[in-house]
C-alpha cells in the first residue's frame, strides 16, 4: 500500500526518534560522525568496496561515499545547514542528479534529549519508479536512522 496525498503524489516518509542529548550534538552525530554510524555494507553504492560517507560543512557541501580505491560516489548536495536545528539534502546515491529527492532532518529539544525527525520525500523526481523506490525506503530508513543512527546517537559518551 502507497501513501497518496490529495492531488496524487506519494507521500513523504517521516521517522521520528528522541535520543538522550542536546540537539547541537545530535545534529554532529547525524553530520559530522555519519561515517561512523551509516551502514555501508548495506546500504551504499559501493557496499563491500565502500569505506567512509561524509558530508562537507554547509550549503552546497557533498554527502559521498569514498570506495577503498578511493573514489567516491555521490549520494547529495546540502541545501540546508542550521546546526543543532535543520539538515536539508538532495538524495540521489549513485544516480543522476536530475532523480533526486529530498531529505530533512530537524532537531528540536524534547524532554528526553532531542526529537530527531528525517522526512524523505520528492518521490516524483523518480517518475514510474517511484512507488517502488519509496517502498524500498520505508523498509531501509529504519535499519539506517532509527536504528544505526539512534544506536549511536544513545551511546554512553
Amino acid at each position: 500500500m502507497t501513501a497518496q496525498v490529495a492531488d496524487g503524489a506519494l507521500a513523504p516518509l517521516v521517522f521520528t526518534l528522541v535520543v538522550p542529548c542536546p540537539p547541537a550534538r545530535a545534529f554532529d552525530y547525524f553530520t559530522r560522525d555519519i561515517g561512523r554510524w551509516w551502514p555501508l555494507a548495506g546500504h551504499s553504492v559501493g557496499q563491500d568496496e565502500a569505506v567512509g560517507v561524509a558530508f562537507e560543512q554547509g550549503v552546497g557541501g557533498r554527502l559521498q561515499e569514498t570506495l577503498r580505491d578511493g573514489s567516491t560516489r555521490l549520494w547529495g548536495h546540502v541545501t540546508t545547514w542550521v546546526p543543532g536545528r535543520k539538515l536539508s539534502f538532495s538524495w540521489h546515491p549513485g544516480r543522476d542528479t536530475a532523480s533526486a529527492q529530498s531529505v530533512e532532518v530537524s532537531f528540536e529539544t524534547h524532554a528526553g534529549g532531542t526529537k530527531v525527525t528525517l522526512t524523505h520525500g520528492g518521490w516524483e523526481a523518480l517518475g514510474t519508479d517511484a512507488p517502488a523506490k519509496r517502498h524500498q525506503y520505508q523498509q531501509g530508513w529504519p535499519t539506517v536512522f532509527e536504528e544505526a543512527f539512534g544506536a549511536y546517537a544513545r551511546r554512553p559518551s
